[in-house]
Order: C-alpha cells, then sequence, then structure tokens
C-alpha cells in the first residue's frame, strides 16, 4: 500500500508541475549477504552476481529553492528478483546444528520505494545537489523446505552529490548517501516476528548521463549499496535473528523522457 501511496502522490503533483523527467531503467545487482552469530562467526549466506530488476523514477522542479538554482521532488521504485545461493547450517526445531547445508536456492523478491526533496546549486561548471528522502524496503526471503522471512522497513535517507559536463552531451556525476531504518521488522512464517536491532547503511552512486536531445536521453548508473542489520531482541525460547551484513553493486540503464 505504501508504495501506491508514492504513485499517487506524483501524479498529483505532475498536474501542476513543469520540467517533468521520468525514466525507465532495467538493473542488474550482486547480493551477498552473511549473518554472523553472537561470537562474531559465520551463520549463514545468501550470494549472486546477478538479481534482475526494474526502476520507475519521476522526478520535476517544483520551487527555485532556497539558493534559487531549483528544488526538485522525486518518486523511486524499484523491483529486483531472483535466486541467490544459500550457504549455512541446518537446524533442529531447538535451533540445534544438524549438518551443513551448501549451494542451496533461495527465492527472492526485492522492492525499495522512495520520495525525496532535493535542492540544486550552481558551482562554476558543476551542480551540487543535496537530497533529503524517506522509502520503504520490502525483502522476501523463501528458503528450501517452504521457510519464509520477511524483511521490512521504512527508512530516511541523506545525500549530497556533485555533476558536471565532460563532453557537449555527456555529463558524469558522483553522489554519497547515508540511510537508517525506523522500527526494522522480520517475519518468519515458523518462527513469528523479531524486532530487528539498529539497521543503516550507505550508498556510492556514479551516474553518467547521454542527452540525445532537448526531450531524450541515456541514463546509466553504477551504485554500491550497504545495509547492516544489528541482531534482534530475544524471543522467550532463545530465538533471535543474527546481526548481518549486506553489499550489493548495481548497474542501471535507462532511458529518459523530459517534458
Amino acid at each position: 500500500m505504501k508504495k501506491y501511496t508514492l504513485l499517487i502522490l506524483a501524479f498529483a503533483i505532475s498536474a501542476f508541475a513543469n520540467d517533468q523527467e521520468l525514466r525507465l531503467s532495467v538493473n542488474t545487482m550482486s547480493m551477498d549477504y552473511t549473518e554472523f552469530n553472537f561470537d562474531g562467526s559465520f551463520a549463514d549466506s545468501e550470494k549472486t552476481n546477478a538479481l534482475a530488476g526494474l526502476s520507475l523514477n519521476y522526478s520535476t522542479q517544483i520551487s527555485d529553492g532556497i539558493f534559487s538554482d531549483g528544488g526538485y521532488f522525486d518518486v523511486d521504485l524499484s523491483l529486483y528478483q531472483g535466486n541467490t545461493r544459500y550457504d549455512g547450517f541446518y537446524l533442529d526445531s531447538n535451533g540445534n546444528i544438524t549438518g551443513p547445508a551448501n549451494n542451496k536456492t533461495t527465492k527472492n523478491i526485492i522492492t525499495d520505494s522512495s520520495i525525496g526533496y532535493s535542492e540544486a546549486k550552481r558551482l562554476s561548471n558543476a551542480l551540487w545537489v543535496t537530497r533529503l528522502g524517506i522509502g520503504y524496503r520490502f525483502w522476501e526471503r523463501a528458503l528450501e523446505g517452504g521457510h519464509t522471512e520477511d524483511y521490512a522497513w521504512s527508512y530516511g535517507s541523506l545525500s549530497t552529490g556533485i555533476s558536471g559536463n565532460l563532453f557537449t552531451n555527456d555529463n558524469i556525476g558522483i553522489s554519497v548517501e547515508y540511510h537508517r531504518a525506523f522500527t526494522p521488522k522480520m517475519e518468519s512464517n515458523q518462527f513469528g516476528v523479531f524486532d530487528l536491532g539498529r539497521t543503516d547503511g550507505y550508498s556510492i552512486t556514479v551516474p553518467w548521463v547521454h542527452t540525445i536531445s532537448p526531450s531524450w536521453a541515456f541514463k546509466f548508473t553504477y551504485m554500491y549499496q550497504t545495509w547492516n542489520i544489528e541482531h534482534s531482541s530475544i524471543h522467550s525460547d532463545n530465538r533471535y535473528e543474527p546481526r548481518s551484513e549486506s553489499n550489493f553493486n548495481i548497474f542501471n540503464a535507462g532511458l529518459v523522457y523530459c517534458y
């Protein structure tokens, strides 16, 4: 429901806005997700070189901004789906290890939606942009044997970056972002709901835009992203969700329409 709310808000704003931009992208994302026991030892991991994805982004200028160089509103929706390789251990009903479980297949669906407001400031031949955003992230993890785990959280983000023209029709930039979750949770169909600990991370993004005409452009983006999750609260049966570290490499190719 949260992502549909973002779409409704975007369409409402677009009815009164000018200088709008719409981008549709195809993506590929590598995942390196590892969980750790309390003593820091390896618990299990999910890895893949390529999850396929699609993204839809809308942005528009809605004000002159504090610096008089532009205030912008944006909405971003993305979806990734595919299999990862699970390496870890089999556990009995009491949580005791009964043997290794390697090269197992996990099915994944990851969605991420966000809205943001950004301010632009021109610096000679460059453009400096700072953005404040809120979003919602959902990861459905379906392991072999019918066990599913759903990770979900709203989050806030703060980013800043700079871009400039390499050539007349080619612009390149770099930006960094810090993001932190609000009340993150993991729901297991076998063990219930776990309140996760501090969940945050950062992203480094390098976009390249090649302008074709005043209305059309290609945009290619590389993003390195992390999410680190502290261990959850401990249930009365001593079960808990382990601390985890996740690293993503995302490659994005999109067609941009300006109107």
